[in-house]
């Protein structure tokens, strides 16, 4: 029994030695790398790539910057010469976003029609005691109400002194003309008067917002001879009107050319509405995209060279040199920004130049700080000290050896700093300390929309909006930034 476990035992040894030979070793097998290599800039693009907040964040910030670009090329030609953007119309200004509106045609020249008096009116019949005045009665509107002028004309009075003319907005779709009339309270303010009792007509053209629905009162008064005071009666009339919106003829004919006066025609789209002086808040927008990724790509790279000099130079030099220049940075960074800002924009003046020299001035203390550190901890390595044993200058070591390993850095600071000048831009023009009229800018459209913001929120809200999405965009790109340059992130997205 023993033998024939031996002899198995040995069999099975022996098969087993044929199963499991060796390899043969292949000489550079060990150092043969089993994937391409990847380096540093080569990693951190396709984390960048692989982020897709960031990939979102970049098509926004490109699509904005491409249209306004090339956007103006597309507004409509003016036959002055002026801007499209900042052609004023009063007879569209205050409008709510639109595709297009229906605008009646009238003649270039306004034309007000004549006040109408009553004939056989008598003018001589004696006064009637404020509380004996009959109501009013006939108020109507002639012709077509637009915003170039409304007129009304009413049954006149005998025994009355005039007739005063109010008028307030309407505060709903169905508004209590009749209990309005009846309070004074309620009329809104006095547009005009009428102190002859035959005249039966008033023309209003003062202010009329095309955006707005307005009532109309007209209630006659009785003049005290003696004191000269007028009692305005309670029995006036009211009028609900919606003035119509209007195009000159001139102006019509160019949207179409077969035009004539009375005729309607589509106007221009106005994507945000218009502004308080009939101007496209949409084509100002576009505009100012052009000023303002001007101001947020130039002023950052004005403020990274010289922090990135400032910064080397500090870290290189070492010893008293950088003490006496970072005391000099702490010196600026005491000071408030903002009140530095304003008093460089009112010593120089309003102006594209003022506002990149404002922006850039106290901008780069940052990148100094920043960079002199990154340069203390390169100028230790080994290359550097390399290098310098070889008679590097100090222009070599900066530019040669320690800006490329600073520039993931780099990127990281400049496109943070790009939505902070956006910012300030917009604050200093709310301040009306930005660029001059007419140049349009997103602080400048905000800042007239400001001024109307209880009036026509959407004025404001519109641009507010994509100014936010803009910075949103920014900061989510500079944050990707950061994770794809920076080492010891990988692996924890």
């Amino acid at each position: 029994m023993s033998t024939t476990l031996n002899t198995q035992a040995v069999e099975t040894t022996e098969f087993s030695k044929e199963l499991f030979k060796p390899m043969p070793a292949v000489t550079g097998d060990a150092e043969r790398l089993s994937r391409p290599v990847i380096g540093y800039w080569k990693d951190a693009l396709l984390r960048l790539v692989r982020n897709r907040t960031a990939l979102f964040s970049l098509t926004v910030i490109t699509s904005i910057g491409l249209l306004g670009i090339v956007g103006p090329f597309f507004f409509p030609s003016m036959p002055d010469g002026l801007s499209y953007e900042n052609v004023q119309n009063p007879d569209l200004i205050n409008l709510a976003p639109t595709l297009g509106d229906e605008l009646l045609v009238l003649d270039d020249a306004t034309a007000y029609p004549d006040d109408l008096v009553k004939e056989g009116f008598n003018a001589e019949a004696p006064l009637l005691a404020p509380e004996a005045v009959p109501p009013l009665s006939g108020l109507r509107v002639e012709g077509k109400a637009t915003v170039n002028g409304v007129t009304l004309v009413w049954e006149p009075i005998e025994g009355v002194s005039g007739y005063s003319v109010f008028r307030a907005l309407a505060s709903s779709q169905t508004p209590d003309v009749a209990a309005m009339a009846a309070d004074p309270s309620q009329r809104g303010f006095q547009v005009g008067s009428v102190s002859n009792p035959a005249q039966y007509s008033y023309t209003d053209s003062a202010g009329l917002d095309p955006a707005e629905r307005y009532v109309y009162i007209v209630a006659p008064f009785v003049s005290n001879p003696e004191t000269l005071e007028e009692v305005v009666s309670e029995k006036g009339a009211g009028l609900l009107v919606e003035p119509r919106k209007t195009i000159t003829l001139s102006d019509a004919q160019e949207l179409e050319p077969q035009a004539a006066v009375g005729d309607t025609v589509v106007g221009r789209p106005h994507f945000f509405g218009t502004d308080a002086l009939g101007r496209d808040i949409f084509s100002r927008m576009v505009s100012g995209t052009r000023v303002d990724f001007f101001l947020a790509l130039l002023v950052p790279t004005i403020a990274l060279l010289f922090g990135l000099a400032y910064g080397a130079i500090s870290g290189l030099a070492g010893g008293k040199v950088d003490t006496f220049l970072m005391r000099v940075i702490e010196i600026i960074d005491s000071l408030p920004e903002l009140l530095l800002f304003i008093l460089l924009q009112v010593a120089m003046g309003k102006g594209i130049p003022s506002l990149i020299i404002a922006l850039s001035a106290f901008a780069w203390t940052s990148y100094a700080r920043i960079l002199r550190g990154e340069v203390l901890r390169l100028r230790e390595i080994e290359f550097v000290h390399a290098s310098r044993l070889l008679g590097a200058s100090t222009r070599s070591l900066i530019f040669r050896h320690i800006a490329p390993n600073l520039l993931g850095v780099i990127l990281v600071l400049w496109s943070g700093h790009i939505p902070r000048i956006i910012t300030y831009e917009a604050f200093l023009s709310l301040l009306g300390l930005g660029v001059e009229a007419p140049m349009a800018t997103w602080g400048t459209v905000l800042q007239e929309a400001g001024n109307r913001f209880q009036i026509a929120p959407l004025q404001f809200f519109m641009p507010a909006s994509i100014m936010a999405i803009t910075l949103l965009a920014f900061f989510l790109l500079g944050d990707a930034l950061r994770d794809a340059f920076d080492p010891k992130l990988r692996g924890r997205e």
